[in-house]
């Protein structure tokens, strides 16, 4: 990012004399005005909006410390109603005491081109911009990027390489397995879909296999890793032949499975879930409290931050905030032997 003092030194003059020149104020000459804006252009210098939107406020005596700039909260048209989800929520009302707007924009909407998109973006005064998150992995979302300030929740979002906020999967896997040793398990399963260990990077089997590593078992167990086989009979046939006596999976959904075929849980098998389904309301195992809204909350800090450093469009280096989880239980699992 260019700073007028960089500016100042290439030009040979003030901070003052170029912050006059960028503004056209009368009190440069005509000819000190073009030579810093060429110069200004030249050297890649952007102003920050919102600096000179309070420094205009400044001038004109107004109260407000801060103005409301508008920040665009992208969503998928398959998640429904944006004013619904959590992670919405938790964007508006930390976007509320920044001082800044947050509007919803559906990326993907039927019939918008990105270069339409970008047209109402522009016409919105769109400063910066929260992908949020999503049930599977999106490849790519065509935008001109380096107009706004922009970060993601999560590790949806494959292009662009922007920055994102997400939970630390690798640390609560390792919080959890030390758990798990506690409670007495010698033959942790891992039971997930591939969708879902693909979009946060593998980081389920990777923790689970070096987890299978220092338990050095005889016969470790082949982990369900699954997509189009993720079917109650192919579960139940893998439970089987492996026999698990504790399952770390995600959602309800094997646990319902295991209930079905009068499997009993926590007696005849543990059961923990590291992540819940995006569209269920609610985890019935012991699992990780994992809060979307929170997530929200840091990802409007990111991108306020990026605001006030005049930061815009996709980094030469994305950043990764990874936030930690706690462990519920609701008695799936064994208790701890004492």
């Amino acid at each position: 990012m260019v700073t007028i003092r960089e500016i100042a030194e290439k030009a040979g003059v003030s901070k003052s004399t170029v912050s006059l020149a960028l503004r056209q104020d009368p009190a440069c000459s005509t000819k000190t005005i073009k030579r810093i804006t060429r110069l200004a252009n030249k050297m890649g210098y952007r102003p920050n909006p919102l600096v000179k939107a309070n420094m205009a406020n400044m001038r004109l005596g107004k109260r407000r410390k801060n103005v409301q700039s508008i920040l665009a909260y992208f969503y998928d048209t398959s998640r429904g109603s944006p004013y619904e989800l959590e992670s919405f929520k938790g964007a508006c009302k930390r976007a509320d005491e920044l001082g800044f707007a947050l509007e919803p924009f559906a990326y993907n909407e039927p019939g918008l081109s990105p270069k339409r998109l970008l047209q109402i973006l522009r016409s919105r005064n769109v400063q910066g911009i929260l992908i949020g998150e999503n049930d599977s992995p999106i490849q790519h979302i065509d935008l001109k990027w380096d107009e706004f300030a922009v970060a993601t929740i999560g590790y949806t979002i494959q292009d662009p390489c922007v920055d994102r906020i997400g939970y630390d999967h690798v640390e609560n896997m390792n919080q959890l397995y030390n758990d798990l040793r506690r409670r007495g398990y010698q033959r942790v399963g891992l039971a997930v879909r591939s969708d879902f260990d693909n979009r946060i990077t593998h980081s389920p089997i990777a923790s689970y296999l070096r987890f299978q590593f220092e338990q050095s078992l005889s016969e470790p167990l082949q982990v369900y890793v699954e997509s189009k086989n993720w079917k109650r009979a192919s579960f139940l046939k893998w439970f089987r032949a492996n026999k698990p006596d504790c399952i770390v999976t995600v959602g309800n959904e094997i646990g319902k499975w295991l209930t079905h075929a009068k499997i009993r849980i926590p007696e005849d098998v543990g059961v923990f879930s590291i992540w819940g389904n995006l569209r269920e309301e609610s985890i019935t195992y012991s699992h990780f409290d994992i809060s979307l809204e929170q997530l929200a909350r840091i990802t409007i800090d990111v991108i306020s931050d990026q605001l006030n450093s005049n930061s815009r469009g996709v980094p030469q280096q994305r950043r990764s905030i990874l936030i930690s989880g706690e462990i519920v239980h609701l008695d799936s699992l064994r208790s701890i032997a004492k």
